[in-house]
């Protein structure tokens, strides 16, 4: 017999953002990934299952400041941000 626990959203959200950072990523920051030619960094953001794509922007940083004001909004005060 199998059982569930149900955890609460806070710590299940801590431990799929707590990962390590996988190998060959564009950016040193969480939730920037590559984007297109014109613009080339992309900030996104995912929270219970939704994907939430926050713009396209040329530079690391500003993609990495749209992602923290994103987790704060989305997730409260403990979201996982990027060290700026």
């Amino acid at each position: 017999m199998t059982y569930y626990v149900k955890i609460p959203d806070k710590d299940y959200y801590l431990a799929l953002a707590n990962r390590p950072q996988t190998r060959g990523t564009v950016s040193q920051y969480r939730g920037v990934t590559r984007g297109n030619d014109k613009n080339p960094y992309r900030a996104q953001f995912s929270y219970q299952g939704k994907r939430y794509y926050l713009g396209n922007y040329t530079n690391e940083l500003d993609a990495a400041k749209a992602y923290n004001r994103a987790a704060l909004a989305i997730v409260g005060p403990h979201a996982v941000l990027n060290d700026l």
